[in-house]
């Protein structure tokens, strides 16, 4: 992206802000536009969190034990659908970890 193209972005991302955190400012929900989008950020954030969590416990009903534990079970003898079911589940705990960080990222910024 050009420096023109950036700086366009960023002049339409700044007047775009306020123009979606105001309205939670006014009613009261938020004391600042900062406060506001911080909020909202972390909401969305745990809600990622939370999907990945609800699969990660998908998969220790369905196989009934932890990853580490069903892994070392499954070591020369998978099925095609556990293979999936590994990448599926790893992907889980990686996307899990993920948002984590990022919410703690968030949480620990001065905005």
């Amino acid at each position: 992206m050009g420096v023109t193209k950036e700086i366009e972005v960023n002049a339409t991302i700044a007047k775009t802000i306020p123009i979606l955190t105001e309205p939670l400012v006014r009613m009261g929900i938020y004391k600042n536009q900062r406060e506001a989008l911080k909020g909202l950020m972390l909401q969305l954030v745990q809600q990622k969190i939370n999907e990945a969590q609800q699969e990660i416990i998908h998969f220790e009903r369905k196989y009934g034990m932890s990853f580490e534990e069903w892994t070392a079970s499954l070591i020369g003898k998978a099925s095609i659908e556990e293979e999936d079911d590994w990448m599926e589940w790893e992907s889980a705990r990686d996307i899990l970890e993920s948002w984590q960080r990022i919410k703690a990222e968030i949480e620990r910024s001065n905005v």
